[in-house]
């Protein structure tokens, strides 16, 4: 099966063998890459994480069972956000194959991961993320941008009425609280999308959803009153929606947006660095976005170990400056700035163009 890296690389030529544009080429950069090593040995990495995310988890429930029926067990709920966010960034490699060993193993850890610990469908996340990384930005093909609560080009909001050219007007403001319901967004998603599945294909995902819920819910039930689970439920499941969307809300939202009339003129690296921008990292940020603060060079190799992401950083900047292309890094406050620039304006049907 031809990955998404090896189309990337053959697609920068037509079937003349002519170049698409003649100032960007994908292939020079795959070879600086892979002579770095970086497009695999992670083992120690993978084994480390998850080691870390098991005994992170066991001593989370250990504490739940302590603090039975105690309202301080709610300050073990962001605790376990944070434990959730880390295994969602293991289901995201997953998906991208990104694990060592056979592409069965990336699966399997996937479906335990995502469905499992998550509750949120693997093959729904797979389907979703892969479009996404097809066409980032790019309306009417990236289900990241598209129409829905939050309005996201002109076109959007020129078909606005009502409430919901209301919320397009004041989502700026409404941005933030928002993000709160991403967890529970993907795992509706996920069964919606199961539900038109062929039945023999979506049994397994089915049963290790039900599973999750069994296990979770159950255990909070068994340990606390209604109230009190209720309470750590959406304590947990907002701060682990809010830190899902924060990781991938600074690296796309606001940047050029792209229509099916750019996609025959644009190559690999035209399509996905105009519109990732990356945040400049420390070891809290690293830790809290999973590596994928580096999303030019995770866009560009997806199959890479994200550990390896910060390694690729500096060898993608300098080729982009050699060839011309712009190649975007600011600090997080400052990508939510401009991203909340970028919300006000095309909410209010002010042109996209102005800010990007």
């Amino acid at each position: 099966m031809t990955t998404y890296l090896e189309a990337a690389a053959s697609a920068e030529e037509t079937p003349n063998g002519e170049r698409r544009t003649g100032q960007s080429s994908f292939r020079p950069l795959i070879k600086r890459i892979k002579a770095r090593g970086l497009m695999g040995g992670a083992t120690r990495f993978y084994v480390v994480t998850g080691i870390a995310l098991v005994l992170a988890t066991a001593a989370i429930v250990a504490g739940m069972v302590l603090l039975a029926g105690s309202w301080w067990a709610l300050l073990l709920a962001p605790l376990l956000a944070v434990v959730w966010g880390q295994v969602s960034f293991i289901a995201h490699d997953a998906g991208h194959k990104q694990l060592p060993g056979p592409r069965s193993l990336s699966h399997r850890v996937g479906l335990f991961a995502a469905n499992v610990v998550l509750g949120v469908s693997f093959g729904y996340w797979n389907d979703k993320h892969d479009r996404h990384h097809a066409n980032p930005n790019h309306e009417g093909l990236d289900p990241d941008v598209a129409e829905g609560v939050i309005t996201w080009s002109e076109r959007q909001q020129a078909k606005k009425t009502g409430l919901g050219l209301w919320m397009a007007r004041h989502q700026a403001g409404l941005f933030f609280p928002l993000l709160t319901f991403q967890g529970w967004l993907l795992q509706l998603e996920g069964i919606r999308w199961l539900q038109r599945r062929p039945r023999g294909t979506r049994w397994v995902e089915a049963l290790l959803l039900t599973l999750h819920y069994v296990l979770y819910v159950g255990l909070l039930l068994w340990l606390f009153s209604p109230l009190q689970a209720l309470a750590f439920l959406a304590i947990q499941q907002g701060i682990w929606g809010f830190m899902l969307a924060s990781v991938f809300a600074p690296n796309h939202k606001g940047m050029e947006m792209l229509d099916v009339n750019d996609d025959e003129k644009l190559d690999h690296l035209q399509k996905q660095v105009p519109t990732s921008r990356n945040i400049i990292g420390s070891p809290l940020v690293d830790f809290f976005m999973g590596g994928l603060n580096y999303q030019i060079e995770h866009h560009l190799f997806p199959s890479m170990p994200r550990s390896h992401l910060k390694d690729a950083q500096p060898i993608v900047e300098e080729y982009c400056h050699e060839i011309g292309l712009p190649y975007v890094k600011v600090g997080m406050i400052d990508s939510y700035a401009q991203i909340l620039r970028y919300l006000h304006a095309v909410g209010n049907g002010q042109p996209a163009e102005r800010l990007v």
